[in-house]
């Protein structure tokens, strides 16, 4: 991230802030005023930053680069404030499911087909056996 990018403020509640993500994950740190988590955004047509505290950090952080989002600031009715984070035609979530667990899966699934077919050859196509 550029050190002379500037940094999107979001202080206004209530208001929709639609961001691109520009880089695949944010710096972290720590300094005098404890831990900062930093975000590459588009923002009308400029790069920008965003220093996101942890709630909104932890709703960022399930997206990569190239996301659409809104980001919205809201304060409930007891004036708690609280953050929105909604994507924008379709952009999901990364998923963390470790891809080894998926095809170990799927061979499984295949291997009881192979299994189902096998012993069914020749028997009725009943589930049930009116025994």
């Amino acid at each position: 991230m550029n050190d002379k990018m500037k940094t999107l403020q979001m202080r206004k509640l209530n208001h929709d802030y639609p961001v691109v993500l520009t880089y695949e994950q944010c710096k972290s740190g720590e300094s005098q005023y404890g831990p900062w988590n930093l975000y590459g955004v588009e923002y009308e047509g400029v790069d920008q930053g965003i220093f996101a505290e942890d709630a909104l950090h932890q709703k960022l952080m399930k997206y990569g680069k190239g996301a659409k989002l809104v980001i919205r600031r809201n304060q409930d009715e007891e004036g708690e404030l609280e953050w929105h984070v909604t994507p924008v035609n379709g952009n999901r979530p990364q998923q963390t499911v470790q891809k080894y667990l998926d095809e170990r899966t799927a061979d499984i699934h295949r291997q009881v087909a192979l299994k189902v077919a096998t012993t069914s050859i020749g028997q009725s196509t009943k589930p049930w056996t009116d025994e």
